[in-house]
């Protein structure tokens, strides 16, 4: 090799023997060349280009020889280095950034006239950019974008181009991937609308139809594109600025418009609808612009209908349905509005009239598919995250309504009871439900209780629930799917004892903890859920929000992230709980006064502790704040540095020159460290803030919970006063009755006296007469009097009613007042689920009916005859006839 380089300084004027020197080493440092010698050692070419590159002044020389136009010259170059590169890509990422102009010798080549050092070209700088985010920056602001999107155009864009465009979209992601500088001036500089050009799909019908695989690959490259500025693990400031440029562009638009093209490759489907998800996560303006997106069905449905039809419909492939499901979960992100539009469609109407499909309807339809378990879980999974950090939403839920046709017999039973009905059901094997199907279900049972006393109230007023629990958690199966069961079910169980008002006398916190203790043990208990914790699933789940459900087959569906995230946040409190590491006192309808207050206290030390915590996260909040902007004053003065060593370096002579180049290398790379560790610094802060979120929240729920007790303690003191009440009635009526004696008997006595001849004045008479009006008026007055504690006693019930409605959240449409006599009975309320049930289609024996309870004809829902009869030909066969994207 030393002879081979010598002859390339040596003959500066002989092209054609610099390019057979040049080919020479190309070939010695290219492992196909030596497959065939099966002596030779298999890292030999390795071993080569790292000789080669030992020596700087090697490179150095190569890089040199770009600057020539001679066209052997300059493609043997290229050859030579790319080579190089493949061979040790890192050690060669360093050596680049030492060589004065290195990176920008190779951009030049970008503008070469000849294709094949040009397609070259592109080939190096895709190996250089894959881990090197300094390379990175460094082609970015040598206007590198123009000249890639240059190319792009020029090769026919995506529809049209071949294989280079590929290239250059492989080379945009490993320019914007997990570089914030360089998407921050991606953003800044209007690329996003240059991109908006490439989604001009309104050509030919050949170009609607004819999809090769490589115009698929290359529109699978530019949705990658798009996703990678609105990644949810992105900096925030850089996600919203690109959401609302995604809509100012129209690129939004012409996304939703791919998704009802005709013949779309589903894997390219699945894409492009995960890309609109993340496009509209969060973003206001963005979801109300897809929700207004409709199909050109009949009647026309919004696309998001037909999208839930789809993920429902077992004869779609899986990618595609799971797919559908976290673009759903992106439109109900952090947009409350249309979480509540969708618990509002299952809610009870009041006309009796069957209205056109809804979302409501979907989602409970699939719920409840037999022989369907992705169904089961994609929609529990979905109804999950439309209650999540709600308690309104779940306390609306809980009036949610099925009409269950069993045997001829249209029974109403609410939506939370039928779920534990599967489960029951299942696990006597008399409905073939399987594993994923009973985890999915307990899953959305979990995130209903959590939190939401309420939903604790009914889930416990059913005496069969708990029982199922304690079964299900006592297993001593030591098959996996059997132990997380068994972890799951002891999590709803402690959710129950966790959240527990204690309104149910039956199953209390302390009579819960009792159960477990006696049935399972504490040790077994805990154990059941670290297993949970612990297993793979989980952990990847955890560390995996985006894809962690779609990127796995159907029989591994296991957990969702925000269960994972629900199931980190307390399981430790219930473990506590369990332990008496948090002693919570809790009152009965008939604890005493000291025990109210102890409980007043508790929760008082609870709070407390919670703004100790908040304290602690606002001192690392500004301590992380010192910290960033110590760390943006350093990278300030790191690059003025840099500038005079650059003017410095412009009046040097070429050794001093190269030192300072070296220099300059060496403070972009700490300016880049630094610029990274800032990043970092921010994204704690958002943690930080999210975590002190949290911890507000648990206040006020905390707070909430006081205001109940002092509901309670009202309604107590109210039945005491009642009682004292009747008793006054009591005492007075039997005066009177009294009084009515006495005057009988003075009346009595006087015709005696008159008998025997006593005389008996008129007066006496006429006195009499004045007591007996005096006495009638005493009694009306007593009558006024009585009246009076009875329009007392009815101000204070209608001041109880209000604080009911107001302090806990009481709909009067699926929870009403128990009647006064067994108000004077029990201090709590007694709830009763509306009995109106909701028409909605649901699984075997599941049906859906009006307020006059009718069966449900889902026929009704179709406007010709060839629907209605696909639509009975899939209730006769469960697989049912596929449910296109149209």
């Amino acid at each position: 090799m030393h002879v081979l380089i010598d002859v390339i300084k040596q003959n500066n004027t002989d092209p054609e023997l610099i390019s057979l020197s040049l080919d020479t080493l190309c070939n010695i440092m290219n492992p196909s060349e030596t497959e065939q010698s099966s002596h030779l050692p298999a890292d030999l070419c390795t071993q080569f280009t790292e000789m080669f590159i030992k020596d700087l002044a090697n490179l150095t020389l190569m890089f040199d020889l770009l600057d020539e136009f001679e066209f052997q010259i300059r493609w043997s170059s290229v050859k030579l280095i790319n080579q190089l590169i493949l061979n040790q890509s890192e050690q060669l990422q360093d050596k680049v950034l030492q060589i004065p102009r290195g990176v920008s010798r190779i951009i030049d080549l970008l503008s070469d006239s000849r294709e094949i050092i040009r397609n070259d070209a592109i080939l190096i700088l895709n190996n250089l950019t894959k881990t090197n985010a300094n390379i990175q920056k460094i082609i970015a602001f040598e206007s590198g974008f123009d000249r890639i999107m240059e190319i792009i155009e020029g090769e026919g864009s995506v529809l049209d181009g071949g294989v280079i465009v590929e290239d250059c979209f492989n080379l945009l992601l490993n320019l914007l991937q997990k570089n914030y500088s360089n998407q921050s001036f991606f953003k800044e500089a209007n690329y996003i609308k240059k991109i908006c050009k490439y989604f001009e799909l309104s050509g030919s019908d050949d170009t609607a139809t004819n999809w090769t695989q490589q115009k698929t690959t290359n529109l699978s490259l530019l949705l990658r594109l798009i996703q990678c500025l609105v990644a949810p693990n992105n900096q925030q400031q850089i996600i919203n600025d690109c959401q609302k440029a995604y809509n100012h562009f129209g690129l939004l638009h012409r996304l939703c418009v791919l998704l009802t093209w005709p013949g779309v490759p589903s894997d390219l489907l699945s894409q492009a609808i995960c890309t609109v998800g993340e496009v509209i996560r969060g973003n206001e303006a963005n979801q109300l612009l897809f929700s207004t997106v409709m199909m050109q069905s009949n009647p026309p449905r919004p696309i998001i209908t037909i999208l839930l039809l789809s993920m429902i419909n077992e004869k779609q492939p899986f990618h595609l349905r799971s797919s559908i499901l976290y673009c759903f979960e992106c439109f109900l992100y952090k947009n409350e509005e249309k979480k509540a539009q969708v618990i509002e469609t299952l809610l009870p109407k009041e006309t009796g009239g069957i209205s056109d499909i809804n979302t409501g309807q979907i989602l409970c339809t699939g719920l409840f598919a037999p022989n369907d378990f992705v169904s089961n879980w994609l929609c529990a999974v979905a109804l999950a995250h439309t209650i999540s950090n709600s308690n309104t939403l779940k306390e609306q839920l809980l009036r949610v309504q099925l009409a269950i046709n069993t045997q001829d017999k249209i029974q109403a039973v609410s939506l939370l009871q039928q779920c534990m009905n599967i489960l029951s059901e299942s696990s006597n094997n008399t409905i073939n439900y399987q594993f994923q199907s009973k985890i999915s279900i307990l899953m959305l049972i979990s995130t209903w209780l959590s939190g939401c006393p309420a939903a604790v109230n009914v889930f416990l007023s059913n005496e069969q629930n708990i029982p199922y629990l304690i079964s299900q958690a006592s297993a001593t199966d030591t098959e996996e799917k059997s132990l997380i069961m068994q972890g799951v079910s002891s999590f709803c169980l402690g959710l129950s004892m966790l959240y527990n008002s204690e309104q149910i006398d039956a199953f209390t916190a302390e009579k819960l903890k009792d159960i477990i203790m006696k049935r399972i043990g504490i040790e077994q208990f805990e154990q059941k859920l670290e297993y949970i914790s612990q297993h793979e699933a989980y952990t990847k789940t955890l560390k995996q929000p985006k894809f962690a459900f779609i990127s796995v087959k159907p029989n591994d569906l296991l957990f969702d992230y925000e269960f994972t995230r629900l199931y980190k946040s307390n399981e430790t409190l219930v473990i506590n709980l369990l332990k008496n590491k948090k002693k919570e006192e809790r009152r009965d309808s008939n604890c005493s006064t000291d025990s109210r207050v102890s409980l007043d206290q508790q929760n008082a030390l609870i709070i407390n502790q919670y703004k100790q915590l908040i304290r602690e996260q606002d001192a690392k909040i500004k301590e992380q704040q010192q910290l960033n902007q110590t760390l943006t004053k350093t990278c300030s003065q790191l690059q003025v540095n840099l500038q005079e060593l650059m003017a410095k370096s412009g009046r040097s002579s070429p050794p001093e020159k190269l030192q300072y180049e070296t220099r300059i290398n060496q403070l972009e790379v700490k300016c880049n460290l630094l610029e990274e560790k800032c990043a970092e610094q921010e994204d704690e802060l958002c943690k930080l803030q999210r975590e002190k979120g949290i911890f507000e929240e648990t206040i006020n729920n905390l707070k909430t919970m006081d205001k109940n007790t002092e509901v309670l303690e009202l309604r107590f003191e109210n039945s005491q006063l009642k009682s004292q009440l009747s008793q006054i009635n009591q005492d007075q009526e039997n005066l009177l009755t009294l009084l009515q004696e006495m005057e009988d008997k003075l009346k009595n006595y006087k015709k005696l006296l008159k008998q025997h001849g006593e005389g008996v004045s008129d007066d006496e008479d006429g006195s009499h007469e004045i007591e007996t009006n005096k006495i009638n008026q005493s009694d009306d007055s007593c009558e006024k009097n009585q009246d009076i504690p009875n329009n007392i006693h009815s101000i204070i019930d209608s001041k109880d009613t209000s604080s009911n409605e107001s302090n806990l959240l009481l709909n009067n449409n699926y929870m009403n007042e128990s009647s006064e006599a067994d108000n004077s009975a029990s201090s709590f309320d007694q709830f009763k689920i509306e009995s109106q049930p909701l028409a909605i289609p649901t699984g075997e024996n599941v049906d859906l009916v009006t307020s006059d309870v009718k069966p449900f004809n889902f026929l009704q829902y179709f406007n010709n005859q060839v629907q209605s009869e696909q639509f009975i030909h899939n209730q006769k066969k469960p697989s049912g006839d596929e449910l296109d994207l149209m």
